[in-house]
């Protein structure tokens, strides 16, 4: 993955840190163990993750489950996070953990956050359907990334966070959203439809600098869109296009 540097040319520990969240979307989440027995033992369970706007991470978990319990009777915890696409010397790719305390989502943020869930989870629905889940938001209070060898650092908590509006895009979202739901609402229309139902109707929400919010019609849903990167306001029009133009080539397929 390339090196993500700031103005000044040098590399930005943060940005990179962020940029491994978002390319992966399973962890191992580190609780502190509830059972009598073993109480307060480290105790480490998979989890799926997805990012919210600010990029504070979030899991859906089931009442039923270990980690669950732990963490409410302790919220503290470790989310640590490896190179999905990692060959040959593991040691030598990029791994992350998320110290922090967790704290259960409630209305009104659950509709935003299972969007965004499902976009990168897409069996949450499914979950959902089960068994008693909740929502989890992970806020952070240190990280420790590695690079690769030598390449470790301490970051603190909210350096990994980002402004979903940051960028530009305080200004220029309104001007975005209006204009694709004005004049290119069947490109949106493909882009959600590569991962479901091609809706009959579909309206962007909000755009921040990772994703996008859409309401759609038949069915009826929001559905998040991710970009896969942070972006800034000037890359909006590049990334909606090449969004649209993978759409039109995935539907081409489907139909040839």
């Amino acid at each position: 993955m390339p090196e993500i540097r700031g103005q000044s040319g040098v590399i930005d520990p943060a940005a990179e840190v962020r940029q491994w969240l978002l390319s992966a979307t399973t962890a191992t989440l580190c609780t502190l163990a509830a059972e009598a027995e073993v109480a307060g033992w480290p105790f480490g369970s998979l989890a799926p993750f997805a990012l919210g706007g600010d990029g504070t991470p979030v899991v859906l978990l089931s009442e039923i489950a270990q980690h669950t319990k732990n963490l409410r009777r302790d919220p503290r915890m470790a989310l640590f996070v490896r190179d999905p696409s990692a060959a040959g010397d593991e040691q030598a790719s990029w791994r992350v953990t998320v110290l922090g305390r967790a704290r259960s989502l409630e209305q009104p943020e659950l509709e935003e956050v299972h969007a965004r869930y499902c976009a990168r989870v897409p069996n949450a629905p499914s979950y959902l359907g089960t068994h008693d889940f909740t929502y989890f938001a992970l806020d952070p209070l240190r990280v420790r990334a590695i690079g690769g060898f030598g390449a470790i650092r301490w970051l603190a908590g909210g350096a990994v966070l980002r402004d979903p509006l940051g960028g530009g895009l305080r200004e220029a979202a309104p001007v975005i959203v209006s204009h694709l739901n004005a004049d290119h609402e069947d490109a949106l229309r493909a882009i959600v439809a590569t991962t479901g139902t091609l809706p009959a109707r579909a309206r962007i929400r909000s755009v921040d600098r990772t994703g996008f919010l859409v309401d759609t019609t038949s069915p009826d849903a929001l559905r998040y869109v991710g970009f896969g990167r942070e972006i800034e306001a000037a890359e909006a029009r590049e990334v909606f296009v090449a969004l649209a133009r993978a759409a039109r080539d995935a539907r081409a397929k489907i139909s040839g």
